[in-house]
C-alpha cells in the first residue's frame, strides 16, 4: 500500500466563522391588538408582510392593522421590511381545534366520482385501521352527498367522525367528533390495503403527500399583555427590526413606556399625535414629560386628520441603505402619500416645534413634514446615523477579534488592526453622506484640539499600549479607542440677500 502524500504536504483549511450582524435599520414592526389570520395560536408573535395585500388578507381591508400599514406601503422608497407583531392588548380565549385530515385540491369532477360504484380505503383513526369499503357513488347529486356516503360508512365502523366537503378549497375535510387534544382521535392519511374494489384514496386526495394532518389543540387563554411585555416578548423571538409604532391609539402611560422602551433599545418609536393638548408645554402633556426626559428616540408627528403618520415618516426615514454612495436623507420636505395635509396655524406650528413634534402641512402650495425632528428637537435623519455608527463600529471591532485565526497581540500593532475596524465604518459615514470635513467643537483630545478642521469628516486616537494600567493589562483590555465624526448635517433654510442698484 502507497503512503499518503500528506506525510510530504499537509494541507489544512482554516475556517472563517461568521461574524455577528449588523443591525438592520430597515425594518419596521407594527404592534397590532387584532388577531386576525395571523395571531390565532398562542405561539406566533410575528408575521413578515411584503405587500398591503398581504396584511389586507391576514388582518381584512377595514382592520386598523391594515389601516396603519397602508401610509408604510404607499412611501416610496420606503423601509426594506414591515413586521407585523402581536400585542395582546385584551385577554383572548382560543377555542379548541379537532383532530383533522385535510384533503387537497380535487382533480376529479363529480361525473368521475359517479363512475365509482365500490370504491374503498383504508384510514388509520388513533392506533386502529379502518377499512372503508362498498362506496357507492353513482347516485351523489353533489359532492356533499359523496362526504355523506364517506361518513356514513365510518359511522358504520364505529368511528365517530365528521366528513364534509370545502366548497372554498373543493377538497374533502374528515375531522373528529370532539375537539382538543386526543390521541384516540387522530387522523392519518388514506392507505391502499389492496382489498377488493375500486382503491379511491388518491381520488379522494387524503394520501400522505396530499392531505394535510391537522393535531387537535386544547382551548387556551391568552392573557393580556401590557405595552413593554408586547415589546420584550416580540424580541425575545425577533429582534431585527429597528422603528415600531402601533396600530391603535395609545394612551399616555403607554406613549411613555414605548417611549422608554426606544430609547433604551436604540429603537426609534413613531407615534402618532392627534390631541390638541399633546402639543401644550404644559407638565402634564406627556410628550412634554418626554422632553423633559430627553427621550430623543421618539418620533412624533401631529396630525388632524389621519390616525397613523408615523408609519409613513417611519417608512421614509428608515429607507436609507447606509452601504450606497450619498444615500443619507433628512426628514424634512419629505412627502407622506395617502396622508393629507393639515391646515396648520403658525402658532400650532411653532407649539409643536418647541417640543420637536412634527407637522405635515402646506408651505405655500407644497406639502411636506416640517421639521423632521424627534422629541427635544433633534434631527431624526442624526439619531438613526449614530445609531447605525455605533452598530457598525461594535461589529466590525468584534468581527476582526472573533473571526483572526490566530490573537490579536496586546500592542501598538495589534491596537491598529481594531482602529482600521473602526475607520472602515467612519470611510462607510462619508461615502453615505452621514459624515463631512468641517471645523471640530467638540472637546480636544489625542491630537486633536477643539477648532480644528477635520479634512477627512472623522479622526481617531488610541493611546500607545505602554500606557496600560497593569490592571488592564492583565484583563487584556486594550487603550479606549476614541473617535471625533462631524456629522454632514443638511440645509433646511437658507436666507437669500438680494442688492440692488439703480
Amino acid at each position: 500500500m502507497a503512503l499518503s502524500i500528506s506525510n510530504i504536504v499537509n494541507v489544512q483549511l482554516n475556517t472563517v466563522p461568521k461574524s455577528a450582524a449588523r443591525k438592520s435599520f430597515g425594518t419596521v414592526a407594527l404592534f397590532t391588538p387584532e388577531a386576525g389570520q395571523a395571531f390565532n395560536d398562542e405561539t406566533t408573535s410575528y408575521v413578515y408582510v411584503e405587500s398591503q395585500k398581504d396584511v389586507e388578507a391576514l388582518f381584512g381591508t377595514n382592520s386598523e392593522t391594515a389601516k396603519a400599514a397602508q401610509p408604510f406601503f404607499s412611501q416610496s422608497p420606503r423601509a426594506k421590511q414591515l413586521i407585523i407583531a402581536r400585542w395582546q392588548k385584551e385577554q383572548a380565549t382560543i377555542a379548541a381545534t379537532k383532530n383533522a385530515l385535510r384533503g387537497a385540491t380535487l382533480s376529479d369532477d363529480l361525473e368521475a366520482f359517479k363512475l365509482i360504484t365500490n370504491g374503498r380505503f383504508t384510514i388509520t383513526v388513533g392506533s386502529t385501521a379502518k377499512a372503508v369499503t362498498g362506496l357507492d357513488f353513482s347516485s351523489s347529486a353533489d359532492f356533499n352527498a359523496v362526504a355523506t356516503k364517506i361518513k356514513e360508512k365510518l359511522t358504520a365502523l364505529q368511528v365517530s367522525a365528521d366528513v364534509t366537503y370545502d366548497e372554498t378549497g373543493n377538497r374533502f375535510i374528515i375531522s373528529a367528533a370532539s375537539a382538543g387534544e386526543n390521541t384516540e382521535t387522530l387522523i392519518y392519511y388514506a392507505t391502499n390495503d389492496n382489498g377488493a374494489g375500486d382503491y379511491i384514496g388518491g381520488m379522494l386526495k387524503l394520501e400522505d403527500g396530499q392531505a394535510t394532518r391537522v393535531i387537535g389543540k386544547n382551548q387556551v387563554v391568552l392573557k393580556a399583555e401590557k405595552v413593554e411585555e408586547a415589546l420584550f416578548n416580540v424580541s425575545e423571538v425577533e429582534n431585527s427590526w429597528y422603528g415600531f409604532t402601533f396600530a391603535a391609539q395609545l394612551t399616555d402611560s403607554q406613549i411613555e413606556t414605548a417611549a422608554k422602551y426606544a430609547q433604551a433599545n436604540d429603537k426609534m418609536f413613531g407615534v402618532s399625535v392627534i390631541k390638541s393638548e399633546h402639543i401644550e408645554w404644559s407638565a402634564s402633556n406627556v410628550f412634554k414629560k418626554l422632553y423633559d426626559a430627553q427621550l430623543d428616540h421618539t418620533l412624533a408627528i401631529f396630525d388632524k386628520n389621519d390616525l397613523y403618520p408615523a408609519s409613513s415618516a417611519l417608512a421614509r426615514l428608515l429607507s436609507v441603505n447606509f452601504a450606497a454612495n450619498n444615500s443619507t436623507l433628512t426628514l424634512k420636505f419629505k412627502q407622506q402619500p395617502t396622508i393629507t395635509a393639515d391646515e396648520i396655524t403658525a402658532t400650532e406650528f411653532a407649539k409643536a416645534k418647541r417640543l420637536g413634534i412634527n407637522v405635515y402641512t402646506y408651505f405655500d402650495d407644497s406639502a411636506m413634514i416640517a421639521e423632521g425632528t424627534v422629541i427635544g428637537g433633534k434631527f431624526a435623519d442624526e439619531i438613526v446615523i449614530l445609531d447605525w455608527f455605533k452598530d457598525a463600529v461594535q461589529k466590525e471591532v468584534f468581527a476582526r477579534l472573533y473571526k483572526s485565526t490566530t490573537k490579536i497581540p496586546l500592542t501598538d500593532k495589534g491596537q491598529a488592526i481594531l482602529i482600521s475596524a473602526v475607520e472602515k465604518v467612519c470611510l462607510e459615514g462619508v461615502n453615505n453622506g452621514a459624515f463631512a470635513p468641517g471645523t471640530w467643537t467638540g472637546d480636544s483630545f489625542g491630537n486633536l484640539s477643539t477648532d480644528d478642521y477635520l479634512e477627512k469628516g472623522y479622526y481617531i486616537w488610541a493611546a500607545p499600549m505602554d500606557t496600560l494600567s497593569d490592571s488592564d493589562r492583565e484583563q487584556r483590555r486594550a487603550t479606549p479607542i476614541q473617535v471625533a465624526v462631524k456629522l454632514a448635517g443638511a440645509i433646511h433654510s437658507s436666507d437669500v440677500i438680494v442688492n440692488y442698484n439703480r
